[in-house]
Protein backbone atom coordinates (compact mmCIF):
# COMPACT_ATOMS: atom_id res chain seq x y z
CA UNK A 1 0.00 0.00 0.00
CA UNK A 2 2.90 1.99 0.51
CA UNK A 3 4.33 2.41 -3.20
CA UNK A 4 0.85 2.79 -4.47
CA UNK A 5 0.13 5.93 -1.96
CA UNK A 6 3.58 7.19 -3.06
CA UNK A 7 2.76 6.53 -6.61
CA UNK A 8 -0.32 7.81 -6.24
CA UNK A 9 1.27 11.35 -4.42
CA UNK A 10 3.79 11.41 -7.51
CA UNK A 11 1.11 11.75 -9.48
CA UNK A 12 1.83 8.52 -11.43
CA UNK A 13 -1.73 6.30 -10.08
CA UNK A 14 -1.52 2.51 -10.41
CA UNK A 15 -4.40 1.37 -12.79
CA UNK A 16 -4.80 -1.31 -9.62
CA UNK A 17 -5.35 1.93 -7.70
CA UNK A 18 -6.36 4.84 -9.36
CA UNK A 19 -7.37 7.41 -6.35
CA UNK A 20 -6.42 7.54 -2.76
CA UNK A 21 -10.02 6.43 -1.62
CA UNK A 22 -8.59 3.08 -3.62
CA UNK A 23 -6.23 2.36 -1.44
CA UNK A 24 -7.71 0.74 1.49
CA UNK A 25 -9.58 -1.65 -1.21
CA UNK A 26 -6.01 -2.96 -2.96
CA UNK A 27 -5.94 -6.64 -2.78
CA UNK A 28 -3.54 -9.19 -4.24
CA UNK A 29 -5.38 -9.90 -6.56
CA UNK A 30 -6.51 -6.88 -7.80
CA UNK A 31 -2.20 -6.01 -8.23
CA UNK A 32 -2.16 -9.73 -9.69
CA UNK A 33 -4.58 -8.96 -12.27
CA UNK A 34 -2.65 -5.32 -13.38
CA UNK A 35 0.13 -4.99 -16.14
CA UNK A 36 0.97 -1.66 -14.34
CA UNK A 37 4.77 -0.93 -13.70
CA UNK A 38 4.17 -0.84 -10.06
CA UNK A 39 2.63 -4.40 -10.08
CA UNK A 40 5.68 -5.80 -11.66
CA UNK A 41 7.67 -4.02 -9.27
CA UNK A 42 5.85 -5.23 -6.04
CA UNK A 43 6.05 -9.32 -7.50
CA UNK A 44 9.48 -8.40 -8.36
CA UNK A 45 9.90 -7.63 -4.20
CA UNK A 46 7.40 -10.26 -3.35
CA UNK A 47 9.67 -12.62 -5.04
CA UNK A 48 12.60 -11.89 -3.48
CA UNK A 49 11.70 -11.97 -0.80
CA UNK A 50 10.02 -15.39 -1.04
CA UNK A 51 13.51 -16.17 -2.14
CA UNK A 52 15.34 -14.75 1.02
CA UNK A 53 12.73 -16.72 3.46
CA UNK A 54 13.45 -20.30 1.43
CA UNK A 55 17.07 -19.61 1.42
CA UNK A 56 17.21 -19.54 5.28
CA UNK A 57 15.23 -22.51 5.25
CA UNK A 58 17.46 -24.31 3.16
CA UNK A 59 20.63 -23.75 4.88
CA UNK A 60 19.19 -24.68 8.54
CA UNK A 61 16.91 -27.27 7.24
CA UNK A 62 18.48 -28.61 4.35
CA UNK A 63 15.17 -30.17 3.22
CA UNK A 64 14.80 -32.41 -0.58
CA UNK A 65 11.71 -30.62 -1.10
CA UNK A 66 10.19 -27.31 -0.51
CA UNK A 67 5.98 -27.32 -1.21
CA UNK A 68 5.04 -23.75 -1.89
CA UNK A 69 1.04 -23.09 -1.72
CA UNK A 70 -1.22 -19.89 -2.17
CA UNK A 71 0.00 -16.75 -4.00
CA UNK A 72 3.14 -18.84 -4.89
CA UNK A 73 0.66 -21.49 -6.49
CA UNK A 74 -1.14 -18.81 -8.85
CA UNK A 75 1.81 -15.92 -9.65
CA UNK A 76 4.63 -18.47 -9.73
CA UNK A 77 5.39 -17.22 -13.67
CA UNK A 78 5.66 -13.50 -11.49
CA UNK A 79 7.90 -15.08 -8.87
CA UNK A 80 10.07 -17.55 -9.56
CA UNK A 81 12.64 -15.37 -11.40
CA UNK A 82 13.62 -13.15 -8.82
CA UNK A 83 13.24 -15.71 -5.97
CA UNK A 84 15.40 -18.12 -7.89
CA UNK A 85 17.99 -15.27 -8.13
CA UNK A 86 17.83 -14.57 -4.59
CA UNK A 87 18.20 -18.16 -3.86
CA UNK A 88 21.41 -18.60 -6.00
CA UNK A 89 22.99 -15.44 -4.23
CA UNK A 90 21.88 -16.30 -0.24
CA UNK A 91 21.37 -20.25 -0.05
CA UNK A 92 24.14 -22.22 0.70
CA UNK A 93 25.12 -23.74 -3.13
CA UNK A 94 25.04 -27.40 -2.16
CA UNK A 95 21.76 -27.41 -0.14
CA UNK A 96 20.14 -25.29 -3.14
CA UNK A 97 20.96 -27.86 -5.56
CA UNK A 98 19.60 -30.78 -3.67
CA UNK A 99 16.79 -28.76 -2.84
CA UNK A 100 13.43 -29.07 -5.35
CA UNK A 101 11.11 -25.91 -4.80
CA UNK A 102 7.31 -26.97 -6.36
CA UNK A 103 3.87 -25.71 -6.23
CA UNK A 104 1.56 -27.55 -4.10
CA UNK A 105 0.08 -30.67 -5.92
CA UNK A 106 -3.27 -29.94 -4.25
CA UNK A 107 -3.92 -26.24 -5.81
CA UNK A 108 -6.34 -24.73 -4.50
CA UNK A 109 -8.02 -27.42 -2.42
CA UNK A 110 -4.80 -27.20 -0.08
CA UNK A 111 -6.97 -25.08 2.11
CA UNK A 112 -9.96 -27.67 2.23
CA UNK A 113 -7.82 -30.45 2.78
CA UNK A 114 -5.79 -28.69 5.84
CA UNK A 115 -9.27 -27.51 7.42
CA UNK A 116 -10.27 -31.40 7.05
CA UNK A 117 -7.52 -32.03 8.92
CA UNK A 118 -7.64 -30.37 11.76
CA UNK A 119 -10.81 -31.56 12.36
CA UNK A 120 -9.84 -34.95 11.97
CA UNK A 121 -7.48 -34.56 14.25
CA UNK A 122 -9.28 -33.07 16.50
CA UNK A 123 -11.56 -36.28 18.01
Amino acid sequence: MARAEAALKAGHPPDFCPTAGDLPAITTEKVANSDDPLAHEIFELVGRRLGQGLAVLIDVLNPQRIIIGSIYLRQRHRLEASMQTVLKQEALSYALGVCEIVPAGLGESIGDYAALAVARYQH
